[in-house]
This record gives C-alpha cells, structure tokens and sequence, in this order.
C-alpha cells in the first residue's frame, strides 16, 4: 500500500532511454512511477485504474499510436482525469497546451527538469506554467 505522502507520476515517453533515465531521477526524488510507453498505455492505465492513482502525469505530445494531445483531449473531457495535473515534456516548437500546467522543452537539464516536476505536484493545479 502507498505511503499517504509518496506521489505517483504516471510517465508517457516513448523513447525508453528517456523514459527509464527519467523513471530512475523521478524515483530518487522519492515519487512513484507507473512509466507508458505510448499514449495508449496511458489512457488505458488512466480509465482503468483509480483516477487519483497517479498524482501527476508527465507528457510526451509526439508519440505513434495515441499522441499527447489526444492524451491531454481525453483527460479533458472526462471528469475523473481532468483534476490530475499535467507537464508537457516535448520537442515540439508548439506553445503549452491550454490544460497542461507546465511545459518542459527537450532538451532539458535535469535540475530544471526535477524543479518543474515539484513545481506541478507540490502546488494547486494551475500554478506552475512557465516555461523552461
């Protein structure tokens, strides 16, 4: 059973370097990760389980299969997910989507990267949405 203080990130990146390198920072910050591979993982992993079972997603929009923004549109429109905050981790040139509370621009340092991660999670949900 999780301790009532440990976070879980939901982690949506298809590059696995990426996506395990940022699984072992964000579990030494102390958080839980559920990682996904693509966004259809996500969303399955999102309507399927508890909705609160993750505490923060953290979102790559250009992914096959499910894309980040069909990610963010479903999480939208459903009223379970829309509360869950969510940081845009991307390459993408395109501004921070509307529901999305931060926006980490690849490439990144990791201090800012783990900055921003706490930024979103350790704040109320529209707090955090400046750039890096």
């Amino acid at each position: 059973m999780k301790d009532a203080a440990t976070k879980t990130v939901l982690l949506v990146e298809d590059d696995a370097d990426i996506r395990d390198s940022l699984q072992d920072i964000l579990e030494e910050e102390g958080f839980d990760v559920i990682p996904a591979a693509n966004g259809k993982q996500a969303i399955d992993f999102l309507t399927l389980n508890d909705p609160m079972g993750a505490d923060l997603v953290i979102l790559d929009l250009l992914m096959p299969m499910v894309s980040g923004w069909e990610v963010l549109e479903r999480m939208t429109a459903d009223e379970r997910l829309s509360e869950i905050p969510v940081l845009v981790l991307s390459a993408a040139a395109a501004p921070k989507p509307a529901r999305a509370q931060g926006f980490v621009r690849k490439p990144f340092s990791l201090e800012a990267f783990v900055s921003k991660v706490h930024g979103v999670v350790d704040r109320p949900i529209r707090a955090a949405d400046e750039l890096i």
